[in-house]
């Protein structure tokens, strides 16, 4: 009888355990969640700016919204190419505007850059996409976050040739 009493307090103690562990696992996750976002963001810009070489030469897709406190968003261009035919330049603008305002504010804080240089037949594009990890390292119980212009920024940077 003490035997059993004995195994039910260590399994109970195990479960504990286990509960605990879960909890941090899901804690991290969040933070795991928000670096899958900013690399599909990042690729999503990638795969438009493929779809559209024409303007990359041009440098029609560089753009800079990069902050360290909230970043300011680009208003809604004239055109919407997402519902109607528009020419090149229009669907560069339209696509900076989409990842700006879109996908990026998907992030806490989210904002971007995409820098194009062209030297001879080759096409350099890299994309920076940048986001405050505050919140996720607060879920993990971090002790020294700041928030606004010090925050815990973090970025995820692509380079890509064309």
């Amino acid at each position: 009888m003490i035997e059993v009493l004995v195994a039910m307090i260590v399994f109970a103690i195990s479960l504990i355990g286990i509960a605990g562990m879960l909890v941090i696992s899901h804690k991290s996750n969040s933070s795991s969640y928000i670096k899958q976002q900013a690399v599909q963001s990042a690729n999503d810009i990638l795969d438009r700016i493929n779809a559209n070489r024409t303007e990359v030469t041009n440098a029609n897709y560089d753009t800079n919204n990069l902050s360290s406190g909230t970043p300011v968003y680009p208003s809604a261009p004239t055109t919407d190419c997402g519902t109607s035919s528009c020419s090149s330049t229009q669907i560069a603008t339209y696509d900076k505007w989409y990842w700006l305002a879109k996908d990026l504010t998907q992030l806490p804080n989210g904002s971007g850059s995409i820098k194009t240089s062209v030297s001879g037949n080759q096409t350099t594009i890299v994309v920076t996409v940048q986001w405050d990890d505050s919140p996720a390292q607060k879920k993990l119980g971090a002790s020294t976050i700041t928030q606004g212009a010090t925050a815990n920024l973090s970025q995820f940077i692509v380079q890509t040739e064309l």
